[in-house]
Formats: C-alpha cells, sequence, structure tokens
C-alpha cells in the first residue's frame, strides 16, 4: 500500500478510528502520521468567519461545458433505452392468467406426474422382489445350516452319552448290590487296605497291616 494511497484512504474515512486503521496499516510507526479529520465534524455550526462568505462561482470553459453535456445526453439516453428494454423484457414475460388455461395446465402435469410415480412404482417393485428373492434365499440357507449345525452337534451328544452308557455297563459288574453285599463285606474284611503303607528303593513295604509274609513276598 502506497503513502498516496494510504492519504486518500484516510481522507475518505469519516470516524477516527478507520483513519487510525487506513494510516497505520502496512507501515512503519516511524513514518506514520494521523490525519484527523477531511473536513469540519457535520454537527459543528459553521464558523463565524464564514457566515456572510460568498464562494466564487466556479467557472468551466466552453469547450468542457459542451462536452459535459454531451457526456450526461448519453448517458440519460443509454438510461432510458435500458429502462424501456427491461419494461418490455417483464412484459413479454407476463402470462395473462386464465382460469380454465391453468386448469387444464394442472391437469396435464398431474398426469404426468401421476405416470412418471407409475413407472418409479413399477421399478422399486421390480427391485423390492429381487431383493426380497435374495433374502429368502439367504434365510433359507441360513435355516438348513443351523439344522445341519443341530443335528450334528445332537449327533455328538448321543455319541458321548453312549460312550458313557457303555463304560457304566462295563463297570456295572463290580458295583455293590443286596446279592452280593455279603461277599463284599467279607472280601473288605479280609483285605484290608492301608494308605499309610510306604515302599522303599528295595521293594519293601512298610505299614501298619503289613504282615512280614506279605513283605517277603515283595
Amino acid at each position: 500500500m502506497s503513502r498516496v494511497t494510504m492519504i486518500a484512504n484516510a481522507v475518505n474515512c469519516r470516524f477516527p478510528t478507520q483513519l487510525m486503521m487506513n494510516e497505520w496499516i502496512g507501515i512503519n510507526g516511524t513514518f506514520s502520521q494521523i490525519i484527523r479529520w477531511k473536513r469540519k465534524p457535520v454537527w459543528l455550526p459553521q464558523a463565524k468567519s464564514k457566515l456572510f462568505k460568498v464562494p466564487p462561482r466556479l467557472h468551466i470553459p466552453k469547450e468542457e461545458s459542451v462536452e459535459i453535456l454531451r457526456l450526461y445526453n448519453h448517458y440519460r439516453t443509454y438510461r432510458k433505452s435500458i429502462r424501456e428494454y427491461l419494461v418490455q423484457l417483464v412484459k413479454a414475460s407476463q402470462v395473462q392468467f386464465d382460469e380454465a388455461s391453468v386448469r387444464k395446465a394442472e391437469e396435464e402435469d398431474y398426469a404426468r406426474c401421476c405416470i412418471i410415480n407409475e413407472e418409479w412404482n413399477k421399478e422399486v417393485s421390480k427391485t423390492r422382489d429381487i431383493r426380497l428373492a435374495k433374502e429368502k434365499e439367504a434365510r433359507k440357507e441360513h435355516t438348513l445350516q443351523m439344522i445341519s449345525m443341530k443335528k450334528e452337534k445332537q449327533r455328538l451328544m448321543m455319541e458321548k452319552i453312549e460312550e458313557k452308557v457303555k463304560k457304566a455297563k462295563l463297570e456295572a459288574v463290580t458295583f455293590i448290590t443286596p446279592d452280593n453285599i455279603d461277599r463284599a463285606i467279607e472280601e473288605a474284611l479280609a483285605n484290608v487296605v492301608d494308605y499309610n503303607a510306604a515302599i522303599d528303593k528295595n521293594g519293601n513295604y512298610y505299614g501298619k497291616n503289613v504282615t512280614n509274609e506279605q513283605q517277603a513276598s515283595v
């Protein structure tokens, strides 16, 4: 921003804050110059020294006045031409209001909208049918997969149950029943088990219920 431009902006401003802003933008504060007013504030009255002063009438050369008048006439002619042109455009764009024609245009527009809406509904219906068919097939596959998984799970469960039943049948021979309870009691009394017995590295048993014969046999 040049010095002349800043001074011109400051002069054209109407408020001191704008003058300060325009003066201080982009220049060094050392070379700044504050311009307070372009002219006297509008709310102050006329100075007494200029109260009865008649300003001199501006003298314009004849050639310049003729040129100014010519330019003004051209400006006024162009302005009238543009105005008339705009008026003609507005008149041409205006449509006379006819109730019958307006109603007919509304009915035609409604019919055209109905046709477009029906076509759109048909397209949407086709798309929906395709989507529903795909979703139905996907649900069917998912259901079949779940049924297959459930059958496999039941099969594995039945195999585990059969294994447990077979094991229980094999162990049922050793179960104590009312028929063999007397024999089981006699065997338990005859063969006392000492869970506190021990054995050394030579194979000798040491326990409260271990006899010398049993120890020797080992």
